[in-house]
């Protein structure tokens, strides 16, 4: 699960969420012609490619889930890890250098046998900073990194280098490859599970842009015909798929609708099979679709974002007053299914703290003191809203008036579709605030603190650097026993609450509608899946 960037109000959930409660048993006919097909809403705007290298978006991830397998996963019933791809990950004793053997008999969707050199050079590519793919930051821990990513100035993307491969990246046979990372990294096993490191064939690696729209995956699903950006993505099941627990349908069709309004009604009116209940129907979704629901506890957590490269926001202390003028509890209610933030960390991972954050609370009288200890805000406060989310606005507008009305400060609002936030924010461009959410790739406190919150984390939304809190973060990654290292990301994530370049704003349940005809996979550790669904 990755990023949703410009975006309040739209669900984290794709599988990595954690089941509170089901729904009750609905009737309804299985899949006609004994084909067992489903239809899934995505309520964003279209893709415009599928490269899972090149992607940490919710939406896109999705897509990559039914198209691509990972090395390893999360075993639903029992929530330990599991091989998928791999035969066996084996660290030294220092977990500096891991080991990672491939299944044999394993091949792309062309026909091509997958091998280590296939996620050598895959990752390669990924890791070569003047390639800009979203993942880049992913392997920012393997020896031989920062040759492929010289110092380049913020928002920029680096010039290409001479050197083109990860010194630490080594094939060791066809079937055998080895990583060494900079430093030690005992969670580096974990992070094997992220779509994000799912090999491409060669075809595809010599013109990764030839193959935008035509994917070659190697998971349980291929595309089914051609596909055109904006259309549907339909997929069939690829019956040379050898990994463990495959997906019952036969065909799956994800269906992208930016207003996530328009997606809940067109489930209403039986079009689509699976959809995420928007926050503006949380409070009716029960009796809308009796017996075709369910809920969970989002391992998500969501945010707004400070950038780091106004001036106009560099003192600490204004942050924490934005941070103490915001009423959470009420707009907590606003949102629906969701609790106050009280700290950077989803509710159920390990090495959540209840009271991590200092300046969570709500306290309009201190929030004006710290305002005016900053030195105050100058001109306008802008906030910018997704305007393909049915709440966006009235979200944007609840936090605006909270800061206007608590801080007296001049507030604006800008709306824009998310990807175009998204990309004024990637390049330094964003003038304001904007929302963003975020839940984990692995099941580790690690993944929420450096992608977002190290200096080159591949999600750090603000443009944040401190190198201190990079320091800390390679001592826990160091630290080979799992509650050590806890205790040091802890140490991390006090940093970073204390610096505030993104404010904690809630947790959410998500809540999702199925028609008659599925069971969506519910597990306490792998979430609420569409895409693993039973059919009746």
């Amino acid at each position: 699960m990755r990023r949703l960037t410009g975006v309040v109000g739209v669900a984290l959930g794709l599988s990595l969420v954690l089941a509170s409660c089901g729904d009750g048993k609905s009737s309804g006919s299985g899949s006609g012609n004994g084909v067992k097909s489903e239809i899934i809403a995505i309520a964003a705007d279209p893709l415009e490619y599928i490269n899972p290298l090149n992607e940490n978006g919710s939406p896109g991830i999705q897509v990559a889930m039914a198209m691509f397998a990972p090395l390893v996963t999360t075993d639903p019933e029992t929530g330990k890890t599991v091989n998928v791809l791999a035969d066996s990950v084996t660290p030294d004793k220092s977990s500096q250098t891991w080991t990672i053997k491939l299944k044999a008999g394993n091949t792309f969707q062309n026909g091509q046998p997958l091998t280590a050199k296939d996620y050598v050079d895959s990752w390669n590519m990924t890791a070569q900073g003047s390639n800009a793919w979203k993942n880049n930051g992913f392997f920012s821990k393997v020896e031989g990194y920062d040759a492929l990513n010289p110092e380049t100035p913020d928002g920029a993307t680096p010039k290409p280098t001479a050197v083109k491969t990860l010194s630490g990246l080594k094939q060791i046979d066809d079937l055998t490859f080895s990583v060494k990372l900079k430093v030690p990294f005992s969670q580096f096993g974990l992070t094997l599970q992220y779509l994000g490191l799912a090999p491409l064939p060669e075809e595809v690696r010599k013109d990764p842009d030839a193959y935008k729209r035509k994917p070659i995956g190697n998971g349980p699903f291929k595309l089914d015909g051609t596909w055109n950006a904006g259309e549907d993505i339909k997929l069939v099941r690829w019956d040379g798929y050898k990994g463990p627990n495959p997906p019952a349908a036969d065909a799956i069709t994800y269906r992208f609708i930016p207003n996530a309004d328009t997606a809940y009604n067109e489930f209403l009116a039986g079009n689509v099979d699976f959809v995420d209940v928007p926050s503006t129907k949380v409070k009716s979704f029960k009796t809308d679709a009796p017996d075709q629901w369910v809920t969970s506890v989002s391992s998500g957590a969501n945010y707004l974002v400070v950038p780091a490269w106004d001036a106009r926001f560099k003192n600490p202390k204004l942050r924490h007053a934005f941070s103490m003028a915001i009423d959470r509890k009420a707009f907590a209610d606003l949102v629906g299914l969701a609790e106050p933030a009280k700290g950077l960390i989803a509710p159920d991972m390990a090495g959540y703290r209840d009271d991590a954050c200092e300046y969570c609370e709500f306290d309009a009288a201190k929030a004006k003191q710290l305002l005016q200890e900053s030195g105050g805000f100058s001109g306008p406060l802008n906030i910018n809203y997704n305007t393909t989310s049915a709440t966006g606005q009235i979200f944007a507008e609840a936090i605006g008036n909270m800061l206007r009305q608590n801080l007296g400060l001049e507030v604006k609002y800008t709306g824009k579709q998310g990807s175009e936030i998204t990309e004024l924010a990637d390049t330094r461009k964003l003038d304001g605030l904007r929302f963003s959410g975020w839940g984990h790739d692995y099941p580790s406190i690690e993944d929420y603190l450096t992608p977002m919150f190290k200096s080159n984390g591949d999600a750090n939304f603000s443009g944040y650097d401190n190198p201190a809190l990079d320091s800390v973060l390679a001592k826990g990654d160091a630290e080979p026993d799992s509650d050590k290292a806890i205790a040091i990301y802890q140490q991390a994530e006090d940093i970073a609450l204390e610096d505030m370049p993104l404010i904690p704003l809630y947790t959410k349940s998500n809540a999702y509608l199925h028609s008659a005809k599925i069971e969506p996979r519910v597990s306490k550790y792998t979430g609420v899946s569409a895409l693993y669904s039973t059919f009746k």
